[in-house]
């Protein structure tokens, strides 16, 4: 048996992208922490616009906070350009181990290979990272494809999506791994909503809407960083996959999920290496032979869409790795 999920003990929910009044959010840290923690999560990176924090005092023994910040610096925003000339990529960076991990300020231009070069040093220096809404930023497929070296991909943003409807980007990720690139799928909130000028919470909020479920032995910084370096998580806006393994003798993918009414394997191709619809949120397994996608697919990734459109992405698989 072949576990897609790489499950190595429960599972923890996660958000590894929200912002916070240090930068341009609408909650302190304090504040940010404990909605996160009395809504069901475990695991919290909060990543201010180019300022590195840490907060070590947030963490608790059932609450995990990851140090981090996401580079918005680089940008292209010279008046003298032409209008389509503008352009911008955000990252976040997440420290590996905050004693040790070396901070470096972003480059403030936007150039594919001097971003490429960032995040070189940047890994070098204990680093994961991730290329963050590339719809919401307008960056080309062209673009997107030669950014190297990241860890993640944000298929989802919850706030770009929720306000700006372009943050779901499962068509860029495709894009991505079909030219030869390599990365995990998250979904995270991107949160900066929370208390107005009078003390209460803002009446939409851009909080709970994309997350990963990462499965480590206990919750502890070393072992998120090696469930996260490994691809024990999948992404989600709602559903759980409870299951996906290879039936190795028979040669068939198994899914378990919480009922969806879509579940899809992704490959290369355009729509789909394999399909199973049901009339409504009705589908909690589903089987899938490998031998006919063997022959036309490198690699297959699992999606699970409800009739409310709440979806959830597994981790690709090569087969020939």
């Amino acid at each position: 048996m072949i576990d897609l999920l790489k499950k190595n003990g429960p599972f923890f929910k996660a958000n590894l992208h929200t912002h916070t009044t240090v930068s341009d959010g609408r909650m302190t840290p304090e504040q940010r922490r404990d909605w996160y923690r009395d809504h069901g999560y475990s695991i919290l990176a909060i990543t201010d616009h180019s300022k590195y924090r840490q907060y070590p005092e947030l963490s608790t023994d059932d609450f995990l906070m990851i140090a981090a910040f996401e580079a918005t610096k680089m940008i292209c925003a010279d008046p003298k350009f032409p209008k389509l000339k503008y352009h911008l990529c955000h990252m976040n960076f997440w420290a590996k181990d905050p004693a040790t991990s070396v901070f470096e300020p972003e480059p403030e231009v936007y150039d594919i290979g001097t971003i490429n070069q960032y995040v070189a040093r940047m890994k070098k220096n204990g680093w994961l990272c991730s290329l963050n809404h590339p719809g919401w930023s307008f960056m080309t497929n062209e673009e997107v494809n030669q950014i190297r070296g990241v860890d993640a991909f944000e298929v989802y943003n919850h706030i770009s999506e929720y306000l700006d409807n372009n943050g779901s980007d499962p068509s860029y990720y495709s894009q991505y791994l079909k030219s030869g690139n390599f990365a995990y799928a998250i979904a995270v909130d991107d949160a900066h909503t929370g208390y107005n000028a009078e003390g209460k919470l803002d009446a939409y909020s851009d909080m709970g809407g994309g997350w990963i479920m990462i499965s480590m032995p206990r919750l502890g910084y070393p072992e998120f960083v090696e469930a996260f370096e490994n691809g024990r998580f999948y992404a989600t806006t709602g559903p759980e996959i409870k299951e996906c393994y290879i039936d190795e003798e028979r040669d068939t993918l198994i899914v378990e999920c919480s009922p969806v009414f879509v579940i899809s394997l992704k490959g290369v191709h355009t729509v789909r290496a394999a399909r199973k619809v049901g009339g409504s949120d009705e589908l909690t397994h589903a089987e899938f032979p490998l031998a006919e996608i063997r022959e036309k697919e490198p690699y297959i990734r699992l999606e699970l869409m409800t009739m409310a459109g709440k979806k959830a992405y597994g981790q690709p698989y090569y087969f020939d790795k």
